[in-house]
């Protein structure tokens, strides 16, 4: 492909705000900045982000997917997607078609290679135990991997598991690390002190912050049998939870009231100001039993805060040289208490490295270089 072709055509499920679409949504924007002709194909054309990259200049199309359907719809019309991202790319001729997440990689990856696309891009975003829960479907990776030209990961460790399920070879695989859009984590102390306030927390109180959607595998429940042990220790610890009810708040809120700690847990749900209440926090925390490489712990650091992580997917390699931020062991309660008061101990200085780790994440994870990294992949295919 030459410098001058830059059309490229972006695959994925919806628009809603989720990990892998957010970064596809920074990324596309970008390209548009850089002067790129970009599309960018929706298998479901919905969700928040549809308006954002309209307003940037990105074409969407939409597969006219609808998941509201009888089972037999939604396979009609997921097949009409089919038919119609094949006939998108012969029509729009792109230089490039890269696909997001492991339905899309393979619809993208099977009409990119039936239209001879130049350059077919698959995107693995997390491990992939989707096959664990749906092993007929690993096919489906397969297939993918083997029409692609390129497969990237975010993280070293969902490259590394991409090569130990699918059998793929890890030198192919291309790891671009996710960005962050750190304009939107440039928080005063002003606003650090009002969302205290708001959220009712004094001076002298330890705020501890969670941001995940409750789901099993995020670690809620050992979080809180940690935090019930640690609340012994430090009195002025207090926990907030941040993220949408999947379906097991009801079991966290009887777990929090068998422990007595409805004045110490705080279930605050689904919030649109992330940035703020990350600012009133003094730690941060990750409990997950696993992950790819997590836009939640790099916002945590983007903000400054030391951090507790489990030792799973990308986290290790988030927190390399991190001042003050520790790996704990996953799904063991006892280890993520142990993990938090160690950090309560050395809080002081811990608050103190703040401006290191600021300055570590931007070098490291800003969304220019994210770019950079895929512009020369699809120049140069490396």
């Amino acid at each position: 492909m030459t410098h001058k072709n830059k059309h490229i055509l972006f695959v994925i499920g919806t628009l809603d705000v989720g990990g892998a679409e957010q970064q596809l949504a920074m990324l596309a924007a970008q390209l548009a900045v850089r002067n790129w002709q970009v599309n960018l194909f929706s298998v479901e054309l919905t969700g928040p982000l549809v308006d954002i990259l309209r307003s940037k200049g990105v074409h969407l199309y939409d597969g006219g997917y609808r998941s509201n359907g009888s089972k037999a719809r939604k396979l009609l019309t997921l097949a009409m997607a089919q038919f119609r991202l094949f006939m998108l790319m012969l029509k729009t001729r792109p230089a490039i078609v890269h696909a997001f997440l492991p339905l899309t990689n393979f619809m993208g990856a099977v009409a990119g290679r039936s239209a001879f696309i130049p350059m077919v891009i698959t995107s693995k975003r997390a491990l992939s135990t989707h096959q664990d829960r749906h092993p007929q479907l690993r096919w489906l990776d397969h297939v993918a991997n083997r029409l692609s030209h390129k497969v990237t990961a975010n993280s070293r460790a969902v490259a590394e598991d991409v090569a130990y399920r699918d059998g793929y070879t890890l030198e192919k695989i291309k790891v671009i690390a996710n960005g962050v859009d750190f304009s939107k984590f440039e928080v005063s102390e002003i606003r650090r002190d009002e969302m205290r306030k708001v959220l009712g927390l004094q001076q002298n109180e330890i705020a501890i912050g969670f941001v995940a959607n409750f789901i099993p595998y995020k670690g809620h429940a050992e979080l809180i049998d940690a935090f019930a042990v640690l609340g012994k220790t430090h009195p002025l610890a207090k926990l907030f939870l941040i993220g949408d009810d999947r379906g097991t708040g009801m079991d966290l809120d009887v777990q929090i009231q068998s422990h007595g700690l409805q004045d110490e847990v705080v279930l605050l749900g689904r919030r649109s100001d992330i940035p703020d209440v990350l600012a009133a926090m003094d730690i941060g925390v990750m409990a997950s039993h696993e992950e790819g490489f997590s836009n939640a712990l790099l916002e945590k650091l983007a903000v400054g805060l030391p951090v507790v992580a489990t030792d799973v997917g990308g986290n290790a390699e988030a927190l390399e040289g991190m001042a003050d931020c520790h790996l704990v062991k996953p799904n063991n309660a006892e280890d993520l208490e142990r993990g938090l008061d160690r950090l309560i101990i050395d809080l002081v200085p811990a608050v103190a490295a703040k401006n290191e780790r600021q300055a570590l994440i931007h070098k490291r994870f800003s969304v220019s270089s994210m770019v950079d990294a895929y512009e020369k992949l699809y120049f140069d295919g490396r």
